[in-house]
C-alpha cells in the first residue's frame, strides 16, 4: 500500500498529513516521549545510519543478484517499472512520506510497545518492522519480496531509532533514503541501464 501511493502526489501527500495528524493525535494520547533535539552526536548517527542501511542495500542487492540471478534482475526491474509514474515532485513527496512513517512506526508503535506494551526493545523493533513491511506490499505477485525488504529496513530504522534515541535521526534518514532510492530507480529508467 505505501509503495504503491509514493506513485500519485496528492494522495502522498494526504497521507502524510494523516500520518503525522495520526502521531501526533497518538503521541499525546499515550503519553510518549519523542526526541527532536539535534544534540552534538546527531551528524555522526546519522552517518551512521546512512552507512548501515546503504551498506545493507548494497549488500542484499549484490547477494540476491548473485544467488537468484535473472530471476532477482527481472523482479528488480519489475519494481523500477512500477515506480515510473514518479517524477520530480513524486519523488520528493514519497521521502517526506517515509519520514511521516517514522513518526508512525517507530515514534508511535514501537516507542508505545517498548513503554506501555513493556516489550524488550528487540521484540519492539521485531514487531514494528513486520507490521512496517506489511504495509510496503506490492499486491503484484513478483514485487511482494519486497514487503521482505521493507521488513529489514524497518528492522534496521528501529535499532538506529533505539540506537540513537533520536526520532529526527530516523526521519532525515529515511526521508534521504527513499529520495536517493527512487531517483536511482528514474535514472536507470532514463539511462535504460536496468541491470
Amino acid at each position: 500500500m505505501l509503495f504503491a501511493v509514493k506513485n500519485r502526489l496528492l494522495p502522498t501527500l494526504l497521507l502524510l498529513l494523516v500520518f503525522i495528524a495520526g502521531a501526533v493525535t497518538a503521541r499525546s494520547t499515550l503519553g510518549l516521549e519523542w526526541n527532536w533535539q539535534v544534540q552534538s552526536g546527531f551528524v555522526t548517527d546519522l552517518l551512521l545510519g546512512a552507512l548501515v542501511m546503504g551498506s545493507s542495500d548494497g549488500l542484499l542487492h549484490g547477494l540476491l543478484l548473485v544467488t537468484l540471478g535473472e530471476s532477482y534482475r527481472r523482479c528488480y526491474r519489475a519494481l523500477v517499472e512500477f515506480f515510473r509514474p514518479q517524477h520530480l515532485p513524486q519523488i520528493i513527496a514519497g521521502g517526506l512520506l517515509a519520514g511521516g512513517e517514522e513518526l508512525l512506526f517507530r515514534g508511535t508503535l514501537l516507542e508505545w510497545l517498548r513503554t506501555a506494551g513493556g516489550l524488550s526493545p528487540a521484540a519492539a523493533i521485531a514487531l514494528t518492522a513486520v507490521v512496517f513491511g506489511l504495509l510496503h506490499l506490492i499486491p503484484r505477485q513478483r514485487l511482494w519480496p519486497f514487503a521482505i525488504w521493507a521488513v529489514w529496513e524497518g528492522t534496521l530504522l528501529g535499532t538506529i531509532y533505539v540506537w540513537s534515541g533520536s526520532l529526527l535521526v530516523v526521519v532525515v534518514l529515511h526521508t534521504l533514503h527513499d529520495i536517493g532510492g527512487f531517483a536511482v530507480f528514474a535514472v536507470q529508467r532514463r539511462a535504460g541501464a536496468l541491470l
